[in-house]
């Protein structure tokens, strides 16, 4: 690192005394990569240079150079401690040309855990909450044969999962008797204890009652099934939606993906962590992952101030 930023950053840790020693490692990691492989050696520099694409390449940077950094949370953190670098240069009139908003955005954050994702072994998987692309799968789903039990049953999967966010292994497992037809209900959870019957919205019930009366095996043990009959599998959940996304260059289209929009509708929703965990079967970690790719550092303390308000009104009336 110049002798230029270490001072930079040496002044910059006066004033931020009792900072967790992570970030430091972030912002060491940062001015290293923008001194080593962009050649940039002062702040001047920086706020001259730097790019979105320069941030995401930093950020890979990174996790490569650090054995700590190997989830979304390390991603979160890293951006933070750049807006927050970023906050110190601006204090001292040196204004980032390319970087006028937050680096700690859905939109770098989603960049960045697909261009990771090709080099951990751990994938990050982040909701499938593209415009873009949600309006393409739409499309490619009334394309489906309706009249095929299983290209139709793609479709009500894809309802279910954006609707509750179940983790594939609930819908691999559904069986047939869990599928209450005249209420309408639908038995779930992975922990036995704790199995609710869930009331199904209106037209997942009515397409379930379709997909079940069209299906080629009504003695089948299993709700949803591949073509033949048998248990689905991870790979056979999507099959005919899979293979047209990746015909249309869209990777990041699978069970987990989508299931992971249904839990970040189940948080807006106001649903708490533990029923989602119940409802769907994720764990802790992927729910909270989930709720900090949803949340900006901005959005975090309007949602809170928000939600402190209502709460204060709502005890005023009572």
């Amino acid at each position: 690192m110049s002798a230029v930023l270490k001072n930079a950053l040496d002044d910059y840790y006066k004033t931020i005394k009792g900072e967790r020693a992570n970030y430091q490692a972030c912002y060491k990691s940062f001015l290293e990569y923008c001194n080593q492989e962009l050649k940039l050696y002062s702040l001047a520099d920086l706020s001259a240079n730097l790019t979105k694409i320069d941030v995401e390449q930093a950020c890979k940077y990174y996790f490569e150079t650090s054995k700590r950094a190997t989830s979304i949370e390390a991603i979160q953190r890293f951006l933070t401690a750049i807006d927050q670098f970023s906050s110190y240069a601006k204090e001292r009139e040196i204004e980032w040309r390319y970087l006028k908003e937050s680096c700690r955005n859905k939109q770098i954050v989603h960049d960045i855990c697909l261009s990771l994702n090709n080099e951990l072994s751990q994938k990050i998987y982040l909701p499938f909450d593209e415009e873009e692309k949600v309006k393409i799968v739409k499309e490619q789903i009334e394309l489906l044969n309706k009249n095929n039990f299983y290209q139709f049953g793609q479709s009500v999967i894809y309802r279910l999962l954006v609707t509750y966010g179940f983790k594939e292994k609930i819908i691999i497992n559904m069986k047939i008797e869990e599928f209450n037809e005249k209420e309408g209900q639908l038995l779930v959870g992975c922990d036995e204890e704790q199995r609710i019957y869930l009331k199904l919205e209106t037209d997942i019930w009515d397409d379930l009652i379709k997909y079940c009366g069209m299906h080629k095996y009504p003695d089948r043990i299993y709700l949803f099934t591949k073509s033949n009959g048998e248990q689905l599998t991870p790979d056979s959940i999507f099959h005919t939606l899979k293979k047209k996304m990746k015909e249309l260059d869209i990777h990041n289209f699978t069970p987990t993906t989508v299931a992971l929009q249904g839990v970040a509708n189940l948080i807006e929703k106001g649903l708490t962590l533990q029923e989602i965990k119940i409802l769907t079967g994720f764990e802790t970690q992927k729910i909270e992952d989930v709720s900090k790719y949803l949340l900006t550092d901005k959005e975090i303390e309007n949602v809170i101030n928000e939600k402190l308000k209502k709460k204060r009104r709502a005890e005023k009336i009572n």
